[in-house]
């Protein structure tokens, strides 16, 4: 484990191209450990813990300016630029999706392709209950708590995995004290303030230049199949559809995920 002068863990390893792996809420960098595993050998692979996460700074008191999308992806330009990255494939999981469109809209020096992975680029999604009840008045402040509490968060790893398969670890998507807070807070900014903070994610989707993968589990129960359609549509991307998959898609198929990675990878770099 390394840290960049913003405060920013991460791990590297490996030769080739570059590519870099975002991770969601809940979760942390060693989230992508079996995919990064079967990458290593042909590529170069940059895995951040996003700001509050795993090894990086946490901020005393986190808030959606500063570990929201718009921050995690200046962080992780930062990061890029100081680890010499002039062009890489970022691939975003969950909350690394959006951060990932934010990246290449804001610094397309630095993204040649880009891979999303059920994460919501949009600012209309359906939010659903009872996550929902955060929003209402009065009483959304009061449910917050219980709803992000460590419990509530460990039944959304378990309900959040595809049919047959065990769910994530919750001690390193769940993390500490500190980083529960965080992924407390990046929940609660986008279900109150979905549509100001992923308005400029979906027109900046909608103007990538870059190629684009998008890849979704079909027993995803947090964003449905139409929404990883949608997605690709508006990216003007292929869709890859992990069959029987939920939504933790690095860790219940980490060696398809790396397989399909590593062939975009390569053919974008060609």
């Amino acid at each position: 484990m390394r840290r960049a002068s913003n405060g920013m863990a991460y791990r590297r390893g490996g030769m080739g191209p570059t590519v870099v792996l975002l991770h969601g809420i809940p979760g942390q960098g060693r989230a992508w450990d079996r995919v990064r595993a079967g990458l290593d050998g042909a590529f170069d692979v940059v895995v951040p813990d996003l700001f509050g996460f795993g090894g990086s700074d946490r901020p005393p008191r986190p808030t959606v300016e500063n570990v929201g999308p718009a921050a995690q992806a200046a962080g992780i330009a930062a990061l890029l630029d100081e680890l010499g990255v002039h062009r890489a494939t970022v691939v975003g999981h969950d909350f690394g999706a959006p951060i990932g469109v934010l990246v290449a809209a804001s610094r397309p020096d630095l993204v040649g392709a880009l891979s999303l992975l059920a994460g919501n680029t949009f600012p209309d999604t359906p939010i659903p209950f009872p996550m929902s009840l955060t929003t209402a008045p009065v009483i959304g402040g009061l449910l917050s708590r219980p709803l992000f509490s460590a419990p509530s968060l460990a039944l959304m790893l378990r309900q959040g995995t595809g049919p047959g398969t065990t769910p994530p670890d919750a001690s390193v998507y769940l993390g500490d004290r500190g980083q529960r807070r965080t992924i407390a807070t990046i929940f609660s900014g986008a279900l109150t303030r979905l549509t100001e903070l992923y308005s400029p994610v979906s027109a900046a989707l909608e103007d990538l230049e870059v190629p684009v993968l998008v890849g979704w589990g079909d027993r995803d129960p947090f964003f449905p199949l139409e929404q990883g359609e949608r997605t690709a549509a508006a990216a003007k991307a292929r869709l890859h559809v992990f069959d029987g998959a939920g939504h933790f898609l690095p860790h219940e198929r980490p060696t398809e995920v790396a397989c399909e990675i590593a062939e975009f990878a390569r053919a974008v770099s060609r």
